[in-house]
């Protein structure tokens, strides 16, 4: 029987990493996208996006996100995973 996903969990206190490393994670990982944050204004509410709130959104996903997928156990016996599942059962069909 497949075991249903869990909902997101927080980091665990004794992994509890700050801010500023979790900032310094996600410009990092950015960096090596070729992606460079600096040419967005810092905090600017008029702005699309903004520094402030791109580094706050992917902090709220490291925080929580990894281990529920992590966590994800798919069924060996189950449908395989797929993207737009209507269009492969629609091909699937004899």
């Amino acid at each position: 029987m497949a075991r249903r996903p869990t909902p997101p969990r927080s980091v665990t206190s004794s992994q509890e990493v700050t801010d500023e490393q979790l900032d310094a994670h996600v410009r990092t990982r950015l960096a090596l996208l070729g992606v460079d944050l600096s040419v967005l204004p810092a905090d600017d509410e008029e702005a699309p996006a903004d520094q402030r709130r791109i580094l706050a959104s992917a902090r709220r996903f490291l925080r929580s996100t990894p281990g529920a997928i992590a966590d994800f156990e798919l069924d060996p016996m189950g449908p395989a995973p797929a993207i737009y599942p209507a269009e492969v059962s629609a091909r699937n069909r004899g």
